[in-house]
């Protein structure tokens, strides 16, 4: 392990050299392709800086995280860190002088709060307006944005007369989700938390929560934002990212001079030991809640361990690999084969500094599934005996180990504000500063100890259970407070908590056979070889390397990035989709279908980085994959045959077209925002498009024969287009639309060239 406590006197820099900086390390571990430069430093106040050089960006960014979210909120008013907006500083007091110049340089600013850090940020235009690049003596528009930036944390105003205005945009901000599953859910799941722990707190706030309830308690609002920032803002909490085209030393000088002014009030980190998330009385609990969308979820949650300083070994990655995996022996295998499950996941979260996280499973249900939701957690605990019963894999965990670290070494540039951002809370974390870009993607030690520690906390006696239905039980008595989801709370019943335990205990001849481990990763790619060949400017276009009547290949070797991935987009262009309604659901049903059947298979494709998709576009079917070439071609074939030769089974026709139903309703649930462009696009084309009601109406008659007779009529009637990019050569492209073209041949392919 890198010592990342290794300082020395940093460079000096002309005009500097009277601010003490720290150099803590200029030896990041990073990404093969990464051409940035950067510097790990400690100012004088112990504020810690992270300085990029990118020479290439078109944006220059900065994102500064600080130590405290809303586990920090007083608990009469809730919202008080996210709402700390600065309303104007001393330097700058105009009140949104800091937008207008960000706005004024192609920029964007914003901030989040989270439980226990609270992230603010911007971006900006890298360049100055002279186009040169930039210096100290020719500084781009960074400069002054960090100088007002700076101001933030050093004389806030907090403008009075500013301070209702920014509530009703917290509030409003609040109101747009209202209707979202994705707040309610997670907020009532809190709420049935210990109430004496920060967890359970309600993180957004609202008018209401941050100005109503106090001010008719007497509290003078104002006062405890500037308390709140008082007690909590110091320069030895924070963490900065900043990143530009200035060499390192220029953005160094430039941090030093702006940033060390805030005071450090040499406040200890935030860590709440002692108390836990969830008490006793928490567990063993079932909660019904009723969703504003048609959803049907069950929801396991288990108290675990605390990883924060197990970055090197992160076994909670080996269980949930395990039990959240699709492919044959997997809990999802088996429930999906009795028909009720559409999908599952599984993870571990971190909660705060110094408690335990959880360790969530959410399984996305059927209607049978929702009846047999009671067998599903039997099933659940018969899979984790069996992962208890021997030790923990290596060869699991080399696996998972080679794609981690194939995906490190292959990792693309994210937009300098997304860096920034992630970078800023990765400073918050007890990582060797040397791993700051790979600290949590990869993978360094196997540790079977920690992962049968872990995977002790996952038990009948140590989990509290969530069932969401709109329909199921129907009898919610209880609302929660902010978001009024309604739900009904309740111990699990004694009989059930039996059988978990008896299903935990199962003996290997008694477990159900279709249980087992994964079987070893076939697309585990093995040749990562990239030929790189200079060139003097790179092809801005594709070649058509192949046109005839029946298919075109368009074709365009990567010859920028240099890394073994490409992507192959399959067009089979019909003009029968769009006839008619009925038509376009059938091809959607078609196109569900084939993914459905795949979804075992495409498994591992998908732990390995190698994306597929089947769907409609405006003239067909697409097939898309992506990823790193090497196992491409195989399952680019397996696809294409599962879409000739799909055998559709009635049980599974009804599952996803019950699925699909679900969708159509849910669609009119939307926000009006997100509705809007659907419309607007069926509007600018007539007769080309339909809207979710005309779907609806069309599926509610389409029957399972209707399907087969249509999917035989649709591929064979295409025109085949293919685009292939990325490193792939010329011979590879050509042979990915033969095979095409060969898998599709006995369908009597009929051509339209008006498509072409």
């Amino acid at each position: 392990m890198p010592h990342s406590e290794r300082e020395e006197d940093a460079p000096t820099v002309a005009g500097n050299a009277h601010i003490p900086v720290t150099l803590v390390t200029d030896s990041l571990e990073k990404p093969l392709q990464d051409d940035r430069k950067y510097r790990v430093i400690r100012l004088g106040n112990e504020l810690e800086v992270t300085l990029v050089h990118d020479p290439k960006t078109d944006k220059a960014s900065a994102a500064l995280d600080v130590n405290v979210g809303y586990f920090s909120d007083e608990p009469d008013i809730p919202g008080m860190a996210h709402a700390l907006l600065f309303m104007g500083t001393k330097k700058f007091p105009i009140e949104n002088e800091y937008g207008q110049y960000i706005s004024a340089n192609a920029g964007d600013s914003n901030a989040y709060t989270g439980p226990t850090s609270t992230t603010f940020f911007f971006d900006i235009s890298a360049k100055p307006d002279n186009g040169q690049e930039p210096s100290d003596t020719n500084p781009s528009p960074l400069r002054e944005a960090l100088d007002r930036f700076a101001q933030f944390f050093i004389e806030p105003l907090f403008l009075a007369e500013t301070l209702d205005r920014e509530l009703q945009a917290v509030d409003s901000e609040h109101k747009k989700n209202l209707q979202n599953d994705t707040w309610r859910l997670p907020q009532l799941g809190k709420f049935l938390s210990n109430p004496e722990h920060p967890f359970c707190h309600f993180g957004t706030g609202n008018f209401e929560a941050l100005k109503t309830l106090p001010e008719a308690r007497g509290i003078n609002v104002r006062d405890k934002f500037i308390e709140f920032h008082a007690r909590h803002y110091s320069a030895n909490r924070m963490k900065l990212v900043v990143l530009g085209r200035e060499p390192l030393d220029v953005l160094q000088k430039w941090v030093a001079e702006l940033f060390s002014p805030v005071i450090n009030k040499k406040l200890p980190p935030n860590r709440w030991p002692g108390e836990l998330p969830f008490r006793e009385a928490d567990l063993g609990r079932q909660c019904f809640a009723k969703p504003v969308k048609d959803s049907i979820e069950l929801n396991l949650q288990f108290p675990f361990i605390d990883e924060e300083s197990m970055f090197a070994t992160q076994p909670s990655r080996y269980i949930s690999h395990l039990i959240g995996h699709e492919g044959p022996g997997s809990i999802m295998s088996c429930i999906k084969s009795k028909g009720w499950a559409n999908g599952l996941t599984a993870g571990a979260s971190p909660i705060c500094p110094g408690a335990p996280g959880t360790f969530d499973v959410e399984v996305l249900l059927t209607e049978e599934g929702l009846e047999n939701y009671p067998e599903i957690v039997k099933i659940f605990f018969q899979y984790i005996s069996l992962l208890r019963e021997s030790p923990p894999q290596e060869w699991i965990f080399q696996e998972q180990k080679k794609m981690a670290d194939i995906d490190f070494m292959f990792e693309q540039k994210t937009p300098a504000c997304e860096f920034t951002c992630r970078i800023s809370s990765a400073m918050q974390k007890p990582l060797p500063r040397e791993w700051l870009l790979s600290g949590h993607s990869r993978l360094r030690e196997f540790a079977p100890d920690e992962i049968q520690k872990a995977l002790a906390t996952i038990h009948p006696d140590n989990f509290r259970m969530t069932i969401v239905s709109r329909e199921y039980p129907g009898n919610w008595d209880q609302k929660e407070k902010w978001y009024g989801t309604e739900y009904r709370h309740e111990k699990i019943p004694d009989d059930l908590m039996e059988e978990c335990r008896k299903a935990f205990a199962v003996s290997p001849k008694d477990r159900l056979s279709a249980l087992h481990l994964p079987h070893k990763n076939k697309f585990i790619p093995t040749k990562l070889e990239v030929k790189r060949k200079e060139v003097d400017k790179p092809a801005q276009n594709p070649r058509v390397i192949r046109n005839d009547c029946i298919a075109r290949t368009w074709w365009k070797k990567d010859d920028t990035f240099w890394v073994p991935r490409a992507n192959v987009v399959v067009s089979l262009k019909t003009p029968l989709i769009y006839a008619s309604a009925e038509n376009n659901v059938k091809a959607r049903l078609f196109s569900d279908l084939v993914r459905d059947r795949l979804e075992e298979y495409s498994y591992d494709a998908k732990l390995t980085g190698l994306q597929y998709n089947v769907g409609l576009h405006s003239r067909g079917v697409f097939l898309e994959i992506g990823g790193y070439n090497d196992k491409l071609p195989v399952l680019l074939e397996q696809v294409v045959t599962t879409m000739r030769d799909l055998d559709i089974k009635e049980d599974r026709f009804e599952i996803v077209r019950e699925r699909l139903i679900r969708g159509y309703s849910n669609w009119q649930l939307q926000s009006a925002y997100c509705q809007i462009s659907n419309y607007t696009k069926w509007l600018n084309a007539p007769g080309g498009d339909f809207i979710a009601e005309e779907l609806a109406t069309a599926l509610s008659s389409v029957s399972l024969e209707g399907v087969r007779l249509f999917q035989k009529q649709m591929l064979g009637q295409v025109f085949i287009e293919v685009y292939v990019n990325g490193n792939m050569y010329k011979k590879d492209a050509l042979k990915a639309t033969h095979m095409v073209e060969s898998r599709l041949a006995n369908l009597s392919i009929s051509i339209y060239r008006h498509l072409m």
